[in-house]
């Protein structure tokens, strides 16, 4: 696995200096930055207290689909439900979905909205997992480098891999392309909630599940060729 932080419109750079420190005391590196520049500023410096070349070495993006549009899951961390009927997934479970998913999914993406306001409903429908963590007392509620320390922490337990190339790796991300395709073949309709369902449960699939799937869709694509 080959794990990225990413961090949409952080406010404040010390709380990026702070994630920068988290991620570099569980071992990750990898850190993308979304309409933000917080992570050059002075503050960011002196809190990342030994991590600035995570700083330094922050990838920027104009947005979130610029920025995971190489990652084959994408993990949202979000706070509260919004409406949204998608099942909500703690960190460890979360852990375990991308064990079980293996080399079908070796690029993998934590996504962390603003201080303030979190992700927006936009930036996660781009997201394959939504996470939460269960609290107590959701008043005060964690902060973002809270949040970022406990992920790390929980993912800290996946085994990394720099430059995953192995056979079938990304497999996921081709699956739910022809799925996106296969679905406007059939002409469902783009709020229907069966693409909704078929998203969430994408993401729950094992190595075995993915490449089983992957002949079942090419069954359905040869029988409407037909």
């Amino acid at each position: 696995m080959e794990l990225t932080f990413i961090l949409v419109a952080p406010a404040r750079g010390e709380n990026v200096g702070a994630v920068a420190r988290a991620m570099k005391t569980m071992g990750f590196e990898r850190l993308r930055v979304v309409a933000s520049e917080a992570h050059l500023s002075q503050e960011a410096g002196w809190v990342a207290h030994g991590s600035q070349e995570l700083l330094s070495q922050a990838q920027g993006f104009a947005t979130l689909a610029d920025a995971v549009a190489d990652q084959d899951l994408v993990i949202a961390s979000t706070a509260r439900r919004r409406g949204d009927k998608r099942v909500l997934h703690s960190p460890a479970q979360a852990v375990e979905k991308v064990r079980a998913l293996g080399e079908a999914a070796p690029r993998v993406a934590l996504v962390f909205g603003c201080e303030e306001s979190g992700l927006s409903n936009a930036d996660l429908t781009l997201a394959d997992l939504l996470t939460t963590i269960p609290l107590a007392n959701p008043y005060p509620s964690l902060n973002l480098a809270q949040a970022a320390m406990l992920y790390a922490y929980e993912f800290s337990r996946v085994p990394q891999a720099p430059q995953p190339d192995a056979a079938g790796a990304g497999q996921l991300s081709v699956l739910k392309q022809r799925s996106i395709t296969l679905m406007n073949d059939l002409n469902v309709a783009e709020n229907d909630p069966l693409r909704i369902w078929l998203k969430d449960r994408l993401a729950l699939l094992n190595q075995r599940d993915v490449s089983m799937a992957h002949t079942l869709v090419g069954d359905i694509e040869k029988a409407l060729k037909k």
